[in-house]
């Protein structure tokens, strides 16, 4: 469809199309928002003209969201595979976290600790909060998981180029429409995760990390602290000269703390966690082949 060729490049198109239509949908009264809330009941041929008539007929508004929207996807399932990240980065510096994301969108994983887990793996292992109302499920394929310690959060920043209030009722319309229509329990902990949203304080700031990282360097409470720098299928939207420029602030940065890079997309889909010390960077974990959505991964 020629609607798609107006996509910007730095947009995976696939996911802001999509995205895009079922938003504009669900604020209308069409056969197309009823097949989108009924997803397992469809003809195949019939949603697909349902869907051309559709782009036809509001090409215009999808123009502008092309324009205006960003894919922002905020996957809290993610959050399998970093809360026992956070644990091990916890008990080797035997000090608090200070989390810090970049591309944070709505700010959800920054609640990591308020979510329980249940891990797949022999033998199962559960962790996290015990009482909270959204439990998370993800499969281990890598050496099995054995001991996770609660987490100790004293400071959680969020920073990206438009910030998703969950308060706001179209932006979370926004945030829900680029979850594919199937995938209802994303919807779901979506839904579960904005409610826990509100009980965690936290500072998201709008702008370019660039210039947003380093002047929380020089708040003192930080240093009493270990500070966690991550972002997780946000790289693939970074151009090789900001890529470049993230590590070389990194760097510039770990003269005054040390911290913990944890990050994907950047040379590869495998996650890394590096750990950056007086402009030295280490390797300390990768994890092969996780999900994208963090339905799995592989533990070492």
């Amino acid at each position: 469809m020629h609607l798609i060729m107006h996509i910007p490049e730095t947009q995976p198109k696939p996911n802001l199309f999509f995205g895009s239509v079922q938003y504009l949908s669900a604020q209308k009264e069409t056969p197309l928002k009823r097949i989108f809330e009924n997803p397992y009941e469809v003809n195949l041929e019939e949603s697909f003209q349902l869907l051309i008539g559709f782009c036809t007929q509001h090409s215009d508004e999808l123009l502008q969201l092309f324009q205006t929207k960003s894919v922002q996807t905020n996957e809290v399932q993610r959050a399998s595979y970093l809360y026992p990240i956070f644990s091990e980065i916890a008990e080797e510096a035997k000090l608090p976290l200070s989390l810090l994301e970049i591309g944070t969108s709505a700010g959800l994983l920054l609640n990591l600790d308020g979510y329980r887990y249940e891990i797949e793996q022999e033998p199962p292992i559960s962790f996290g909060n015990e009482n909270s109302p959204l439990t998370l499920f993800a499969k281990n394929y890598g050496t099995p998981i054995t001991s996770v310690k609660s987490l100790n959060i004293v400071h959680r920043f969020g920073i990206d180029l438009n910030i998703i209030d969950l308060q706001d009722s179209d932006e979370y319309l926004w945030l829900k429409s680029l979850i594919w229509p199937e995938q209802i329990i994303r919807k779901e902990n979506l839904a579960k995760a904005m409610v826990i949203h509100r009980q965690y304080s936290k500072l998201l700031l709008t702008g370019d990390f660039r210039n947003l990282i380093p002047p929380l360097f020089e708040n003192h409470e930080l240093q009493n602290s270990q500070i966690i720098i991550f972002h997780t299928h946000v790289a693939n939207q970074f151009s090789a000269t900001l890529k470049s420029e993230l590590l070389v602030l990194l760097q510039q940065l770990s003269h005054i703390h040390s911290i913990y890079h944890i990050y994907n997309n950047m040379y590869d889909k495998d996650l890394h966690v590096d750990f950056i010390d007086a402009g030295i960077t280490r390797t300390v974990k990768i994890l092969e082949n996780t999900d994208g959505h963090g339905k799995y991964f592989r533990w070492n």
